[in-house]
């Protein structure tokens, strides 16, 4: 009786096994995986530096207002500008322009980075606007621009020296007299704040050489221009997602969520 019961049983359980799988609840809620293009900056040893927390923190706030999870890619500058605008996910941290405009739309402003200008602190000259930079060698990462009307003016009103995203060997750079002036973008709206991190950087770095023992850097009052920083996506991505980011930054900036991170 038993051997003539054990096939039936096999089928049972098999079939009971098959209604349990069947029935456990599947996950219709998975978070859509967005690419997010970010450009790369190195630390002192060539490395890929980490995310700023600060910008970390406003990611954050942009997957959960959103409910998508972000993959995020981290490219030299250039290659960002030319992956989005190929379609490949997003960018976020590019400022505006009317050449990248040609290729890709942008979301509302997100946020302004004030961009300052610094010098070796025995440089003799006042910084008071644009003008001022007559004749100078400026430091300006490469691929960043900062709008129609100042891109106009590099290589005519100032010659750019053009740097890599590292912050470490821009300051030699500096300190050596290979450019008089370099542009350091900057949350922080405070002149005196950017000047006394950069200082120590140079300390905690060792980044002087013997003969720059008693140089720093200054970091003039007035800023260079406040950029405005945005989500930018090529003409080829779906124009929803920015769409769904600009109501993300409404309501971040109605309900003080934003803001408050930028204070952080």
């Amino acid at each position: 009786m038993c051997d003539r019961l054990t096939p039936f049983l096999h089928v049972l359980a098999g079939r009971a096994a098959f209604i349990f799988v069947c029935c456990l609840p599947l996950n219709t809620h998975a978070k859509t995986v967005i690419p997010l293009l970010l450009a790369e900056s190195r630390d002192e040893n060539g490395e890929i530096a980490p995310i700023r927390p600060e910008n970390q923190k406003i990611i954050d706030y942009f997957e959960r207002a959103m409910g998508v999870q972000f993959e995020i890619r981290r490219y030299p500058l250039s290659r960002v500008i030319e992956n989005v605008s190929k379609g490949e996910g997003l960018a976020f941290g590019l400022s505006r322009s009317s050449e990248r405009l040609k290729t890709m739309r942008y979301s509302e402003a997100v946020f302004s980075d004030f961009v300052w200008v610094v010098a070796r602190d025995d440089m003799q000259m006042k910084f008071t606007g644009i003008k001022d930079l007559k004749g100078k060698s400026v430091g300006i990462v490469r691929g960043i621009r900062f709008g129609d009307e100042i891109d106009s003016m590099r290589n005519h009103l100032f010659k750019v020296e053009e740097d890599q995203p590292q912050l470490s060997s821009r300051l030699k750079k500096l300190l050596s007299g290979r450019m008089d002036v370099m542009l350091v973008n900057s949350r922080m709206a405070g002149s005196k704040e950017l000047e006394t991190e950069l200082n120590l950087y140079l300390n905690e770095k060792n980044l002087r050489t013997e003969a720059q023992t008693n140089y720093g850097v200054k970091v003039f009052a007035k800023p260079f221009l406040v950029d405005n920083i945005h989500f930018t996506a090529g003409y080829m991505a779906k124009p929803d997602t920015l769409k769904i980011i600009n109501a993300a930054i409404t309501k971040g900036r109605r309900s003080g969520d934003l803001p408050a991170l930028w204070r952080k």
